[in-house]
């Protein structure tokens, strides 16, 4: 963590007031004795080596990091760090290049990136290997993993008497063909922490990020105020990363740029948020990372079956055909039809010519709900490895309460009980209902959650290109998964 508490001054005033400026990897806090700015706008200032430019908008929340007294708290962005005059305004624009750190990587490579040994007088050697760049993007932007030494840039002031520090650390570099804003930075650095947070298990922030910034001759540090942590939560759990350096060299660069294409994909964006927000280092209760997961598949699914595209058609023709629905509703056969059928659910039902438009609604909208949640989740895990259904019986023998024998019931009915009871667990905390009826116990919501983040991971997963067998052995592996998913590590895939 790194504080710096000094003088900073709105820009293009000369209004120098105390403030405090607390950078923690990329959780950031800025704090100044004023009475706060409601409009976004930018600080300027200097711990005396290196000036500081704060891009806020609004107030925040006080973290506990706070040390100054009678200050306003601010919602940072970006803070820019440079020893040149910072342009006007609240843009970082002519981006050329950007690298950064994510520190979790050597875990991934795991390979050494230096080495030691004694010459034949018994003299400690040591060095850097020369190791290769890997490219991880061809073009546009041009991205690849680099490995720079920080032996001679970071650890000038060891005292080379007793001491010296010998360190290459694997570096992302993206180059522009054409320069960019800071939004493009931040979604691009976004889009390879998330790309390394399923190939490693988990990822814990961006580091040491530089841009190289047109007609400045010096490089910036940049610093985003994001959260960009996977499975934080549940690190100490994880023994080992999901995959390595020496497993995916070979499909590494498909991998990258089906990704990378993924995430700039509009139809799947929310999906692709909501599932990293429910695994950042944020506290979350059990229930509500269950209903996240379960709004994802079925997000996922509308998205994929191109049922909302029928369904919106479906009521563009109603609309055109609703002189046909008023005949339908008034004629001889008609109207019998949906007297007995509507005064059962509605006791007060009149036929008048509004009603028609009302009618035409109902069945539109009843396209969409032909097709049930459970439905949705049972194809979609049908078609990923069968995950669910494969640890339906094993978790509905959690329960204390459900008298059930497993036995009476064939495996098919427990299978599709389960579908049910996921559902019904979903509907229970999202809509606040008050009947428990088919909820899950909590002594069965954390292996639910596993089995339905296994089956999100192989979506995720088969939208990088891989192959089934690639993400069934990737999946079977998984240090915080492997009970739930043990079973595909055999070399079929069939499951079903």
């Amino acid at each position: 963590m790194k504080r710096y508490i000094g003088t900073w001054s709105k820009e293009s005033e000369d209004s120098p007031k105390v403030a405090e400026l607390i950078i923690d990897g990329n959780q950031i806090e800025f704090y100044r004795r004023d009475y706060g700015e409601v409009f976004p706008c930018a600080f300027v200032g200097t711990d005396g080596e290196h000036k500081y430019k704060v891009l806020t908008n609004g107030g925040s929340f006080v973290n506990t990091n706070k040390t100054l007294e009678l200050s306003t708290s601010y919602r940072t962005f970006f803070v820019l760090q440079q020893n040149d005059d910072f342009p006007e305004g609240l843009e970082i624009t002519g981006i050329k290049d950007v690298s950064f750190i994510i520190p979790e990587l050597i875990d991934w490579i795991d390979v050494e990136t230096v080495e030691f040994g004694a010459d034949e007088e018994q003299n400690l050697i040591a060095g850097e290997r020369n190791l290769p760049s890997i490219i991880l993007h061809a073009r546009n932007p041009h991205i690849e993993i680099q490995y720079e030494s920080e032996s001679f840039t970071k650890y000038h002031n060891v005292d080379t008497r007793t001491t010296f520090v010998l360190k290459n650390q694997p570096r992302i570099f993206i180059t522009y063909e054409n320069t960019v804003d800071v939004y493009r930075v931040r979604e691009d650095i976004n889009s390879l922490m998330q790309f390394w947070a399923l190939l490693i298990g988990y990822v814990s922030s961006a580091e040491d990020i530089r841009l190289t910034i047109e007609g400045k001759s010096l490089k910036s540090w940049l610093y985003i105020n994001k959260d960009f942590s996977y499975n934080s939560r549940s690190r100490s759990t994880i023994d080992k990363p999901r995959t390595t350096l020496e497993k995916s060299l070979q499909n590494i660069e498909k991998y990258f740029t089906e990704w990378y294409k993924f995430c700039y994909d509009d139809k799947y964006e929310l999906i692709r948020r909501m599932f990293f927000s429910a695994n950042s280092c944020k506290e979350i209760f059990a229930e509500d990372i269950l209903v996240q997961y379960v709004k994802i598949i079925e997000g996922y699914h509308l998205r994929v079956s191109g049922d909302e595209e029928i369904a919106l058609e479906l009521r563009k023709a109603f609309k055109d055909v609703e002189k046909d629905i008023k005949r339908l509703i008034f004629s001889d056969k008609g109207k019998p039809l949906f007297t007995t059928t509507l005064e059962k659910v509605i006791p007060e039902w009149t036929f008048n010519s509004g009603h028609s438009a009302d009618v035409a609604h109902w069945i539109s909208v009843g396209y969409l709900g032909k097709k049930g949640l459970a439905e949705r989740i049972k194809e979609l895990d049908e078609k990923y490895f069968c995950i669910i259904a494969k640890n339906a019986i094993d978790i509905l023998k959690l329960s204390r309460s459900d008298k059930t024998d497993p036995s009476s019931v064939s495996a098919k009915q427990l299978v599709e009980l389960f579908y049910r009871k996921i559902v019904a667990t979903r509907n229970y905390y999202s809509h606040y209902k008050s009947d428990k009826t088919d909820v899950l116990e909590f002594r069965q919501m954390n292996d639910t959650i596993n089995v339905l983040k296994a089956l999100i991971l192989s979506i995720l997963f088969s939208h990088m290109g891989m192959s089934e067998k690639e993400i069934c052995e990737i999946i079977s592996n998984d240090s915080e998964l492997r009970f739930q998913t043990m079973f595909l590590s055999s070399t079929s895939v069939d499951t079903k």
